[in-house]
């Protein structure tokens, strides 16, 4: 799909980033107009540009919106040049601002009020429409009951997908991460490296002792954790399962429809795209963010229910990602990545260790950046060692 990325100069990095992600769904946008000549020729080429295309994006901030700017010389060719605008012309708001500012032509459409990602959201409502345009065009050779069924699909995509909320069959709440790039690793410890995710649910906390418990009731005690018979339920419910190890983790997935997430789909819901180290940005780990350096004895006792630490939640509003317990992920370990490995990494084909992430309760402020990596042989029970559980999200 041609893309028009419509933006103030002083919001050229969202918009480069944006582009990028754009780029990686395999949309042609046109995004830098400083290459342009000035003068005649370069309002010639805009306006080409504008016409020529099958969406306007338009990144609404203060600096877009000042009367100065000529991102609304752009919006009057698009009014000029299209009858239609719904479906063809998307704002999307980086800023708290409110929409009474948004030109009128932009208030007679949907407004994408991104709530964290900004790019990652504008990619993934660009993707929607671009499925919606195509569904169109084969409304028009279907059947009649083809139409009809198009249309509920195309309206959908366009009341977004991406912000739906979702419970799981277990009654956790789901978290949704948008597609699109982001940056893994960090360079130090672990390698750098730009990958392509595909959006995805995860599970907003750990899976608790409540819940695994329900999970042992249904399939049998045979695999229980350790000490099983003694911990106090009423006192521990909500904190997260611990002594549970990779195959333990696989299985409670598999018994409520879900997975193990990835390490990418994990380290991107942990820290979003902006490369931050910890869930809740680039501030020292404090424990009102996270449970760490907690040596208190017994399994449970040091352990922290989870979601009791709302300021730590990732971008994506996604709770306990550092500190607590580690998190088995499906990823078997290796030191480094099978090159071209980019889209939806999934790691080795085999191994002799799985991955974890996040750190757990007894790890020191130095260990809770997310782009760490541990490992451990399946078999492997901590009481710092739990999990959450993730699930692809239907295109």
């Amino acid at each position: 799909m041609k893309v028009f990325l419509s933006y103030a100069s002083e919001d050229r990095k969202i918009a480069a980033a944006l582009n990028r992600a754009l780029l990686e769904q395999g949309h042609d946008v046109f995004f830098d107009r400083d290459d342009l000549p000035v003068g005649e020729e370069f309002h010639v080429r805009i306006r080409r540009a504008i016409e020529d295309a099958d969406l306007f994006v338009f990144l609404a901030s203060e600096y877009a919106l000042d009367a100065g700017s000529y991102t609304l010389s752009e919006l009057q060719i698009v009014e000029r040049a299209w009858k239609r605008l719904s479906g063809r012309v998307l704002p999307v708001v980086l800023a708290a601002l409110p929409l009474e500012r948004l030109p009128l032509a932009l208030r007679t459409v949907t407004v994408l009020q991104p709530d964290g990602d900004v790019v990652a959201s504008a990619a993934d409502a660009v993707h929607a429409l671009a499925r919606a345009r195509r569904r169109r065009r084969l409304r028009r050779i279907g059947s009649a009951a083809g139409v009809l069924a198009l249309l509920a699909g195309a309206a959908w995509a366009w009341r977004g997908w991406w912000s739906a909320p979702s419970i799981g069959r277990d009654g956790v709440p789901l978290v949704l991460v948008p597609a699109g790039p982001f940056t893994m690793g960090d360079g130090e410890y672990t390698p750098l490296r730009e990958v392509y995710v595909d959006a995805f649910r995860i599970d907003r906390f750990e899976v608790t002792v409540e819940r695994y418990a329900k999970f042992l009731q249904a399939t049998g005690l045979s695999n229980a954790p350790e000490g099983w018979d003694e911990v106090d339920h009423r006192a521990h419910g909500q904190k997260p399962i611990a002594n549970v190890d990779w195959h333990d983790a696989d299985a409670y997935c598999r018994w409520v429809g879900r997975r193990l997430p990835t390490a990418a789909e994990w380290e991107k819901a942990a820290r979003g795209t902006d490369g931050s180290p910890y869930p809740w940005g680039k501030r020292t780990p404090t424990p009102e963010l996270a449970n760490f350096s907690n040596a208190s004895p017994g399994v449970y006792e040091g352990l922290a229910a989870v979601g009791t630490h709302p300021g730590g939640a990732s971008p994506y509003g996604v709770d306990d990602m550092a500190g607590n317990v580690g998190e088995w992920v499906a990823d078997w370990y290796s030191e480094s990545y099978r090159r071209g490995d980019t889209r939806n990494p999934r790691g080795p084909d085999e191994g002799f260790q799985r991955e974890l992430r996040g750190a757990g309760r007894y790890n020191d402020i130095d260990s809770l950046a997310l782009s760490h990596r541990y490992y451990a042989e399946p078999e492997t029970r901590g009481a710092d060692i739990g999990f959450r559980c993730a699930q692809s999200t239907a295109r």
